[in-house]
């Protein structure tokens, strides 16, 4: 053979394993590689029903993915919030409880009589620590939390004058219990939640003389259970709806010698017959001096 010819039949042979490799790779590529070879002038073929419906599957797959991760990290991070709040609710309460510990610790040292808490509030757990301070004759928690369950303890110490709690939700069950003092002279309870037959139970007080309440279940029939304490010299009442004849009901009490009313249901006509008939009591009206009070004086 010529050597042109044996040139000749090597090309031959490499073209025809050049067109064997197209036709294979054409052949892996799937409909993508048929489609290189379609024919000038026809357009590709839209995907299959099931090709959409395949790509629609993993869409939602990877949107419902998407979600529970958010979802995930969310639920997380509301939790760590949460225990950052509990946390920093719970350390204010501990300090809270080692303060009142501390001074209740300086009173034993000290042998003080007076026991005033006016920075931070103060919890039953807190008041069970004074059962022990019986010389105590004064106790006021300006920023108390203090419930029924404290008021065997506050009720027993045997020279309690003085007893102011504000902040404080004390029901009849409270007063009842705190009745059993013999001791008593001032009664402070601003925010309590009593009724008039709570009130009636401090009746046995026989030392107190000073009496302010405040509660959202005091209507004017308290004035007629105040009416029979033996020994009031001074009423103050807080939110209490008094009207023209409970006004009357308290006046007439014999010792009494000043009147506090905030927020009262008392009349131009009944502040004219008190200070008609009873010129000698000192009022405050709303914690001011009314202008025909004779005792109008400055307070500092």
């Amino acid at each position: 053979m010529a050597p042109n010819d044996d040139v000749e039949e090597l090309e031959v042979q490499s073209n025809t394993k050049r067109a064997k490799s197209t036709s294979m790779d054409q052949h892996d590529s799937g409909p993508e590689g048929l489609a290189d070879v379609l024919p000038a002038g026809e357009e590709k073929l839209p995907p299959s029903s099931f090709t959409l419906r395949r790509r629609r599957r993993y869409r939602l797959i990877a949107i419902a993915s998407l979600l529970a991760v958010t979802f995930i990290a969310i639920a997380y991070w509301a939790a760590s919030v949460s225990n950052v709040e509990r946390r920093n609710n719970e350390i204010p309460t501990i300090v809270s409880s080692v303060l009142f510990e501390r001074t209740c610790d300086q009173i034993r040292q000290e042998a003080r009589t007076s026991l005033h808490i006016q920075n931070f509030p103060v919890t039953d757990e807190m008041v069970s620590n004074i059962s022990d301070l019986q010389q105590l004759s004064k106790l006021v928690f300006d920023k108390g939390a203090v419930t029924d369950k404290s008021m065997e303890i506050i009720a027993s110490l045997p020279d309690l004058q003085h007893l102011r709690l504000r902040l404080s939700p004390i029901t009849d069950d409270g007063l009842r219990t705190l009745s059993k003092s013999e001791s008593l002279w001032f009664l402070n309870l601003p925010h309590s939640e009593v009724t008039a037959a709570g009130v009636a139970e401090l009746q046995s007080i026989r030392s107190l003389r000073q009496l302010r309440l405040g509660s959202p279940n005091l209507g004017n029939e308290v004035t007629r259970e105040i009416a029979k304490f033996p020994s009031l010299r001074g009423i103050h009442l807080i939110g209490v709806p008094v009207t023209d004849e409970g006004l009357k009901t308290l006046a007439e009490m014999p010792y009494l010698e000043t009147l506090y009313l905030d927020d009262s249901a008392v009349t131009q006509a009944g502040w004219d017959w008190l200070f008609r008939e009873h010129s000698n009591l000192h009022v405050h009206v709303n914690q001011n001096h009314l202008d025909r009070d004779p005792k109008r004086h400055r307070h500092h």
